[in-house]
């Protein structure tokens, strides 16, 4: 029997995955390179019953860790953007939409969506010594995740 391809299975890797993003008020700010955050966790309460009994879980609500993404710097496409976003850290909402693709790029399957306040931007590092590439930012404080 021959072996299974990793597309066959439906594995998937990190490359197969587009963040966007769109801020309210501006607009669509278009893909980002990397993207993550987003986690659901939850802290459930417990009780145990007198007796020695088995420990007894209440309902607890999910909170969900920030979203960052972060692109690469292209001074023409991202310089005026840097600059509005700024000026709305901690004001406005933006939601981050993270689309599944097959191994051919194409969008496959129902996007991720989150949806939250901006909480900061990193502009990127500066180093007259580094031939790296500048990369930015963005932070969201999450408060709704769609499937």
């Amino acid at each position: 029997m021959p072996l299974s391809s990793s597309s066959a299975i439906g594995n998937a890797g990190e490359m197969q995955f587009l963040p966007s993003v769109s801020l309210d008020g501006v607009g669509s700010l278009g893909y980002f390179d990397k993207f993550s955050g987003g986690d659901a966790t939850a802290n459930p309460p417990k009780s145990r019953p007198g007796g020695m009994g088995p420990e007894i879980t209440y309902l607890a609500l999910p909170v969900f860790s920030d979203v960052v993404v972060d692109r690469t710097y292209v001074q023409e496409r991202d310089n005026a953007i840097i600059a509005t976003v700024r000026t709305l850290v901690g004001t406005t909402y933006g939601t981050v939409t993270v689309q599944p693709l097959d191994q051919n790029g194409n969008p496959n399957g129902t996007p991720r969506t989150y949806r939250g306040r901006l909480a900061a931007i990193n502009d990127g590092n500066a180093d007259s010594n580094s031939a790296n590439p500048r990369v930015w930012q963005m932070h969201f404080a999450i408060e709704s995740v769609s499937n």
